[in-house]
């Protein structure tokens, strides 16, 4: 798909019926998954009511090392590298080398768990597929830090890759979940600090709005089979703001979109954080910034990650290869409104 192809593309796509195993995943995560995140939320809510200090000093990132076991796609080269305050490392699959394309990748998290090691392998699809570099940023998670720190260590990757040489025009910031609100965030502190914003951005099922009732709505329309609404509500009201302690941050959908580059959403009918991406989208759109919304049947938070076993996932993936295609080669000033 060439870059004439996907400026003519409608900009908002539905895309289905639900491979069966796209459904079969969203089917063991309710089974599975959610319920033991539904007990952590209420584990963490009694103990955030006795001894809120005690939330507030945890560190919930200790599972991330467990995910070392999903190796990154064979002849990868991975390369760790130090921001000034968190790490990092360059993904570079085979064919991606000697590519001037990069993609700075900011991972899931629900802001205060997973890492580096949780999207390693992901990272490793895109730049196998995109035939770009990833940088693979291991931002600063709550409760140690606050959203604004995150951002800053996304200042700091995409100055590395800056100061490297790269146009501007050749990266992509990307994330998914939580990870997507940081890109967003740090695409809007570039431009705000004077750095030339990145050519697009990628946002996956991404954290955008503070909204309580934006997520409520869409889960009384279709049933997040990952997250119970409580989960959300917890760890936006005891993390992101520490208790009321700290000043709501500003999200995406409240904050200024003028002069960022195209932005791709994808995001699937059964995760609660859908009508985030809608309502970016319309705040995008009034800002005159060109987006594009897919909604993918049946699909749950993060399905993208499922490439390895989800045809659905694999199907998205070319999605963002061609819009990645599309976003890198356009000149300033060509890209479609």
């Amino acid at each position: 798909m060439n870059s004439l192809d996907w400026t003519h593309r409608p900009t908002d796509l539905e895309f289905g019926p639900a491979a069966w195993q796209s459904r079969l995943l969203g089917g063991l995560t309710a089974v599975f998954v959610r319920p033991v995140i539904a007990l952590l939320t209420l584990v963490g809510m009694v103990v955030n009511r006795i001894r809120p200090a005690l939330v507030q000093r945890g560190r919930y990132d200790i599972i991330d090392p467990a995910f070392r076991v999903f190796r990154p796609l064979p002849g990868t080269e991975v390369t760790p590298i130090a921001l000034p305050n968190c790490p990092a490392e360059w993904i570079v699959a085979p064919g991606a080398r000697d590519s001037d394309r990069v993609i700075v990748y900011f991972h899931g998290s629900a802001l205060i768990t997973l890492g580096l090691n949780s999207h390693r392998r992901w990272a490793s699809k895109l730049s196998a597929e995109t035939g770009a570099r990833v940088l693979n940023v291991g931002y600063r998670l709550a409760p140690q830090a606050m959203i604004e720190e995150a951002v800053s260590d996304g200042l700091d990757a995409y100055r590395l890759v800056l100061a490297s040489g790269v146009d501007p025009q050749k990266v992509v910031f990307a994330g998914d979940s939580a990870g997507g609100l940081i890109a967003a965030d740090t695409t809007l502190a570039a431009r705000d600090t004077g750095l030339p914003v990145p050519a697009a951005q990628v946002l996956l099922s991404a954290l955008t709005s503070s909204d309580m009732n934006l997520k409520y709505n869409a889960m009384r329309e279709s049933r997040d089979v990952l997250f119970p609404f409580m989960a959300v509500k917890y760890i936006y009201t005891v993390f992101a703001t520490k208790n009321g302690t700290h000043p709501v941050p500003q999200m995406p959908t409240e904050a200024d979109l003028h002069g960022i580059g195209p932005t791709l959403l994808q995001i699937g009918t059964n995760e609660m954080l859908r009508n985030d991406s809608f309502a970016l989208a319309d705040a995008l759109r009034e800002a005159g910034v060109p987006v594009w919304v897919q909604v993918w049947d049946q699909a749950m938070h993060m399905f993208q990650l499922s490439f390895d076993v989800n045809p659905d996932a694999r199907k998205a993936v070319a999605e963002i290869v061609a819009f990645f295609e599309y976003a890198t080669t356009q000149q300033p000033g060509e890209v479609a409104s």
